[in-house]
Parts: structure tokens; C-alpha cells; sequence
């Protein structure tokens, strides 16, 4: 008894004419913004997802390829994905009330997984240098962001198989930048553990 007058009073809100204006909304902004990511990929600017950029050049730095640890289901994309999907599903169905929020919802949810396992296939076919993670081990680099020591990271970049890789580096002690390291291992975390070579 108490189930059925909860789902009553919920179809009641669901099917409210100013819960289709939220997903009206949720549809449109979701639509816009997530063309504009899509435009600025295609335009080469990256889009808003992809932040990492050389100091110094300003260009793209590459990332080793580190396996499901690239797979990010919370990320600007999958979230306006999942906010475009679930308004147009709230558009569509809404008037269903509380089954046609769940059927937007999960279409949305669907959604966002989705994009966020193409992103990771993007990411992990981009170049034709990638490299494993455990290529790295044994090859020397530049710091050119300062390693504090201990758990606290900075970044150094690494030349292998022909490209430029930025990699987060953890040291024992203080490196400064402009330092020359050696990977020791992987730590974790997309993170290196490295250590000063010696002049």
C-alpha cells in the first residue's frame, strides 16, 4: 500500500509540466555543449578534456599507454553525454512519469558509459609511438616540474620511440628542475618513481 501511494505521488511530480521544462533544458544545454567539445576535437583544440600541454612549447605532450587507468567514467564528456541523452529521453518519455525518468535516466547512464569507453579507445590508439608503461623503467629524462620529495609529485618528460612523453615523477628527495632522472619504477597513479642522475 505504502509502495503504490509512493509511486502515485511520484508519477504526480514526474509528469509536472515544470519537470519537462528541466529536462527541455537539460536537452538543449547538454546538445550545445556537447557539440562545442565535439567541434573543438575535430578543430584540434583538444576539448575540455585534455589538458596537458609542454610548459615550454604549448603543444600536446603524449601519455603512455597505462592500461584502464586512462578509462575515466566522470569526465566533461561523459557527463554532458549523459545530461544530452537524459533530457532528450526526459523529452521523449517524461509523460510517462516515473517510468519514463527511469527510462531517461538509464539511457543516460548507458550513455555515459559509453562515451567514456570510446574516449579510452581514443586515448589509447592516439599515435603511433604509444608505448607501455614498463618501457620507460631505465630511461633517463629532464624535470621540468620541480620534485618536492616524498608522496608530493612534479613532472618530467621523456623521450622514447621517436615522441615526447610527460610523465608524474616521485623522488626520495628533493630534485629541482632542469635536473636529469632515471625511471626506476612505476608507482602507481600514473605516477614514476625516479632519482637523480649524476652530473
Amino acid at each position: 500500500m505504502l509502495t503504490h501511494w509512493i509511486f502515485a505521488a511520484g508519477e504526480g511530480f514526474f509528469s509536472a509540466a515544470y519537470v519537462t521544462k528541466v529536462y527541455w533544458a537539460l536537452a538543449l544545454a547538454g546538445s550545445v555543449l556537447f557539440g562545442l567539445t565535439l567541434l573543438l576535437s575535430l578543430a584540434g583544440a583538444g576539448g575540455l578534456d585534455d589538458a596537458d600541454f609542454d610548459a615550454d612549447t604549448a603543444a600536446p605532450v603524449e601519455h603512455p599507454d597505462t592500461g584502464m587507468l586512462d578509462f575515466k567514467i566522470l569526465s566533461v564528456r561523459s557527463v554532458l553525454a549523459f545530461m544530452t541523452v537524459f533530457g532528450w529521453g526526459g523529452v521523449l518519455w517524461g509523460h510517462l512519469g516515473v517510468k519514463g525518468f527511469l527510462i531517461a535516466f538509464f539511457c543516460g547512464l548507458f550513455t555515459m558509459f559509453m562515451t567514456a569507453y570510446l574516449v579510452y579507445l581514443v586515448m589509447k590508439l592516439q599515435g603511433d609511438a604509444n608505448v607501455k608503461s614498463k618501457d620507460f623503467i631505465g630511461k633517463e629524462g629532464t624535470v621540468y616540474i620541480s620534485i618536492p620529495g616524498g608522496e608530493q609529485e612534479g613532472k618530467v618528460t621523456v623521450s622514447a620511440g621517436g615522441a615526447t612523453y610527460e610523465l608524474k615523477a616521485v623522488a626520495d628527495k628533493n630534485i629541482p628542475s632542469g635536473s636529469s632522472v632515471k625511471i626506476l619504477a612505476f608507482a602507481g597513479a600514473r605516477r614514476y618513481k625516479v632519482e637523480e642522475t649524476e652530473k
